[in-house]
């Protein structure tokens, strides 16, 4: 295979596309340019055409991923989301979308690198979650621990994170009626009420409990 073209961006003239064969490859830095010594007519092996491929396309991807996380914590889940998204918006810019490219290696090296830097955490994503329901939008356990699955977070990491943030699921619901009821009572012939409480995730034993407090006499 030879490189037929080394094309200078106009976007960004520190990056090239590359061309092999009459066919574009990969768009490539200028530290790759420089590194692999590549210019027009060199022959490149498979093996290193490949190199070139996985070290261009790992760091732009994880350069967005890092920008990405920056603005608001996400789950190994939703990360992997995004980089598929942007792999399929990319294709044919930043790679010939025929290209024989192992995508979910390099994904799977991104989540692993950025999980060792520490930016990457589903058991803190889900504590710093929890914490602003409690806060800003009670919710029982229930609903809590399905809203982090519904994420990408592993059930067992979503229930460990509940019970050790909620130690008393009653004072929530408490609050979460009041917030909703103010003053009123609450009696369990008031399907509305307690329809408004099971929709929150809070189980109907509790209610009962707190229908039958001395709170709501």
């Amino acid at each position: 295979m030879t490189i037929t073209k080394l094309e200078q961006q106009k976007k960004d003239i520190s990056r090239f596309n590359l061309y092999v064969d009459d066919q574009f490859l990969v768009g490539i830095s200028s530290n790759t340019l420089a590194k692999f010594n590549l210019y027009k007519g060199k022959e490149l092996e498979q093996k290193a055409l490949e190199e070139i491929l996985n070290q261009e396309l790992k760091q732009r991807f994880l350069d967005r991923a890092v920008n990405y996380l920056a603005r608001a914590p996400k789950t190994k889940f939703q990360l992997t989301r995004y980089l598929r998204d942007l792999q399929y918006k990319k294709k044919g810019q930043w790679f010939d979308e025929d290209a024989n490219i192992d995508f979910e290696k390099i994904f799977n090296e991104i989540v692993e690198h950025l999980e060792e830097l520490k930016l990457l955490d589903d058991e803190k994503y889900s504590t710093l979650f929890v914490e602003s329901r409690i806060r800003n939008r009670p919710r029982g356990k229930f609903v809590l621990v399905s809203e982090l699955i519904s994420k990408g977070v592993e059930k067992e990491i979503a229930k460990k994170v509940c019970e050790e943030l909620i130690e008393d699921e009653y004072d929530i619901l408490k609050k979460t009626f009041q917030k909703r009821y103010k003053d009123e009572s609450l009696d369990l012939s008031e399907r509305k009420k307690v329809a408004y409480l099971q929709r929150k995730g809070f189980s109907y034993d509790l209610i009962k409990k707190f229908a039958n407090s001395e709170f709501t006499e």
